[in-house]
């Protein structure tokens, strides 16, 4: 038990400052004890979220939106662990690199590139969200339509925020619809809801918009779709966005990327840059969350 104790404390340099508080600098990765097999290989879950951080942020985020993430990743990784009772990766449904796919994408960056993400997953160790004492649903997006959006009353920690993200890479995004593509592509949803090609551009009404943007209703020749369901059949980036009508089809003008709800990997990015600590960026995209060890949160 002493022993097991010990190797916890490997990855904290533990001083007394004058104060007579003890200060915890974290200089490693820590070993969390929960476990995740991942393709045959049990690995601590602290290790596993290396591979999840490469998937969920680019390289070229600062390091405080990097940690942020990462402490997003892990209460969402936790919470998933939590709710399905399951260790195997494929059940958890949480997108990863594997070291492989990570070597091939960053090659020669590599070594420096997988430093940066342990650095981030060392640097918040054990961190996760919590309301109220239970972990979050930390939803994260790459860039909002210059909002986020309310999720609603049973996520009291999802709510509209203004998010600089407009100077992000592929904010805006125009896309082309023969009427054809488009009637085949929406026909696709389901086959209860079919609409024609002819004169398609003068048969699209939004019927719902969201003061942040979002669609979140559309009405095509008579008949009703969600905004994400559309979205999905087109491959828009994200539900924010308009029709204008083309001699033989319909523009699609749409902004952001991503579903718009919690953090904006962009906007934390930008804060970062403007020397905003992870504290500050979490506590502005999930307000009235708190920061906490797992350990405590599971005790």
């Amino acid at each position: 038990m002493g022993g097991f104790l010990l190797s916890m404390m490997i990855p904290y340099i533990v001083t007394l400052v004058w104060s007579g508080q003890v200060e915890v600098r974290r200089t490693g990765l820590f070993y969390s004890g929960d476990m995740v097999m991942v393709e045959g290989e049990e690995m601590d879950a602290e290790n596993f979220l290396i591979y999840v951080l490469a998937e969920q942020i680019g390289t070229e985020a600062p390091a405080q939106a990097k940690e942020a993430q990462a402490i997003a990743a892990r209460t969402n990784l936790y919470k998933t662990m939590d709710q399905t009772q399951s260790s195997l990766a494929e059940d958890l449904g949480i997108q990863y690199l594997s070291l492989a796919e990570m070597k091939e994408d960053f090659g020669d960056e590599f070594s420096q590139v997988y430093q940066e993400y342990k650095d981030a997953v060392s640097a918040t160790a054990g961190l996760v969200l919590t309301y109220e004492g239970e972990l979050i649903d930390a939803l994260f997006h790459r860039a909002s339509a210059g909002k986020t959006r309310t999720m609603g009353e049973e996520f009291p920690y999802l709510v509209s925020v203004e998010s600089n993200d407009q100077l992000c890479d592929g904010y805006l995004t125009v896309m082309d619809f023969s009427g054809q593509k488009l009637a085949e592509a929406v026909n696709g949803i389901d086959s209860g809801r079919q609409v024609s090609a002819e004169g398609i551009s003068e048969k699209i009404q939004i019927v719902n918009r969201e003061d942040t943007g979002y669609v979140t209703a559309v009405q095509i020749d008579q008949q009703l779709f969600t905004g994400d369901e559309l979205a999905g059949a087109l491959e828009l980036p994200s539900t924010a966005f308009s029709f204008s009508a083309l001699e033989d089809g319909v523009r699609i003008t749409c902004t952001g990327s991503g579903h718009g709800y919690g953090l904006s990997q962009t906007g934390a990015s930008r804060m970062a840059e403007e020397g905003k600590t992870k504290e500050e960026i979490l506590s502005y995209y999930y307000p009235g969350t708190e920061i906490t060890l797992r350990q405590e949160q599971k005790n």
